[in-house]
């Protein structure tokens, strides 16, 4: 699959999940789907991923269509030099996704708040309540590590080389 069929994928995924859960959760009831471990509670956030840094709602808007713009740019540079590890574009193609499913959550649900419900819990600590594009940015970090673990981080050198004017 390509870059634009996991963005694509994981932001009709989120959008629909929200949609779902907007349509049958309870916030006063959330339903525990793994007792002692994982609910579905329906929060609406105004931050970042997994809650954190709310109230940037105009300044979250701007990342996410930086990331719209700079992600496929991106990834069409580490092709151009060779790292075309399968890896890039389906964690970039995740990252593009997520940023953008919480975005259309930013710019058209009222009041710019963000849907969550997947909570998961133990004991007495409890994981920020977060979504299928919480996930999918979360993921697609975790594919690009992993990739540059394996392969080693992408090499800019050579591209530089090229581009460097002859000094001799």
């Amino acid at each position: 699959m390509s870059f634009w069929g996991f963005g694509v994928l994981a932001l009709v995924l989120d959008q629909a999940t929200k949609w779902i859960a907007l349509a049958t959760l309870d916030p006063y009831a959330p339903p525990s789907v793994i007792p002692g471990l994982f609910e579905l509670r329906l929060v609406h956030n105004d931050g970042a991923a997994f809650s954190m840094f709310q109230g940037g709602r105009w300044l979250f808007i701007a990342v996410s269509i930086g990331a719209a713009l700079f992600l496929p740019f991106y990834l069409r540079s580490l092709l151009n030099e060779g790292e075309n590890h399968s890896f890039y574009p389906l964690g970039l193609g995740l990252i593009w996704g997520g940023a953008m499913g919480n975005a259309v959550d930013r710019v058209f649900r009222e009041q710019g708040l963000v849907v969550d419900f997947f909570h998961v819990f133990w004991k007495d600590h409890s994981f920020p309540v977060f979504n299928v594009a919480d996930s999918a940015i979360t993921a697609g970090f975790v594919a690009i590590v992993v990739t540059a673990i394996l392969f080693g981080a992408p090499d800019h050198s050579q591209s530089e080389k090229q581009n460097a004017p002859n000094t001799l």
